[in-house]
């Protein structure tokens, strides 16, 4: 594991030195999750996942959740009439 020094700005904000970036492919503008954990926090990329399956391939926002095709597909059809 790699560790580096760095302060926290002012504002709460903190760089993650480019090295790291590129070892692990971030780019500027990618989303990222916050987290917290006994006391850690902790920085991951984030990775929108379908609410229902957890599927986080093809997931698109809806109402402020992910939904993916395939679920979406599924209430869709039952909505219309299909069966559960």
């Amino acid at each position: 594991m790699s560790e580096r020094y760095k302060k926290l700005t002012s504002h709460g904000a903190i760089s993650i030195p480019v090295a790291m970036r590129r070892d692990i492919g971030l780019q500027g503008g990618d989303p990222m999750q916050v987290s917290q954990e006994g006391g850690r926090i902790i920085i991951e990329s984030y990775v929108p996942r379908c609410v229902f399956c957890g599927n986080t391939e093809n997931v698109k926002k809806f109402e402020g959740k992910g939904i993916c095709a395939s679920c979406a597909r599924k209430a869709i059809a039952l909505l219309e009439g299909g069966e559960d």
